[in-house]
């Protein structure tokens, strides 16, 4: 084999693992930096993995990253892990529960004010979604999801906390009003249901209708799962930071 040739493959290697490794948005994390790094941002989101991270799970984490990249609040950062050589952050993974190889990728969301990090279940899918929906269950920071609408997840979230709930309906009902795209009318029309559902038949409905939908995903067509998971993404706009879903 030539010198070129073996330089070519070197290359394309190179270009392979910049591509997939590349993380817009992200800081390199390790035991010393962690502490200064933590106090500086109300919301720290760390991905423990190998040290040369590649595939589905690494691009969906780069993904969210970079989306998230320009918000102040939350600082989104790597732990690179070798089980080889120098051990590098091994012993530091373990403060944080993540023992071995086989426990790669691993989560782990820090938010101010809470005295341990809440941890990515282990098994669960690993999607942008899954991550941002992860990252909303716990925290203030906005992330959009399919289907929802910025100006009406926060109406979501003042409707669920308010005593006056009916004045939280009419509040979304003149929002709507403003809508042009026929895809946000309909996303509209869903949080106003899902609010007049709520004042009718209380606030468990929320758990309890987002757990028959999820029972049907299995059970539909690839556009109407599509929709069903749009309209799971609303209902759980209704869900107070932390708030876990009961299934």
């Amino acid at each position: 084999m030539s010198l070129v040739h073996v330089l070519g493959v070197v290359c394309f290697i190179s270009v392979i693992y910049s591509a997939e490794g590349a993380c817009k948005g992200c800081v390199t994390i390790d035991e010393f930096s962690f502490e200064k790094v933590l106090p500086q941002f109300e919301v720290t989101l760390l991905k423990f993995d190998d040290a040369y991270p590649y595939g589905d799970k690494h691009n969906a984490f780069v993904n969210v990253a970079s989306e998230i990249a320009d918000n102040k609040n939350i600082i989104v950062g790597q732990v690179g892990i070798k089980y080889y050589g120098e051990n590098d952050n091994v012993d530091f993974s373990k403060r944080f529960g993540v023992n071995s190889k086989e426990d790669l990728p691993a989560l782990r969301l820090f938010v101010q004010g809470e005295d341990e990090p809440f941890v990515y279940a282990k098994g669960m899918p690993w999607t942008e979604d899954d991550i941002k929906t992860f990252i909303r269950g716990h925290t203030t920071i906005y992330l959009g999801l399919p289907g929802c609408l910025e100006a009406f997840d926060k109406l979501a979230l003042k409707f669920v906390s308010s005593s006056d709930q009916k004045s939280i309906v009419k509040k979304a009902e003149k929002e709507a009003e403003k809508l042009k795209a026929e895809k946000d009318k309909d996303s509209a029309k869903a949080y106003i249901k899902y609010m007049n559902l709520v004042v009718e038949r209380g606030a468990s409905f929320v758990n309890q209708e987002i757990t028959r939908l999820k029972n049907l995903l299995s059970k539909v067509s690839e556009k109407k799962k599509a929709e069903i998971s749009h309209r799971i993404n609303i209902l759980m706009s209704f869900k107070a930071p932390g708030q876990k879903t009961e299934l």
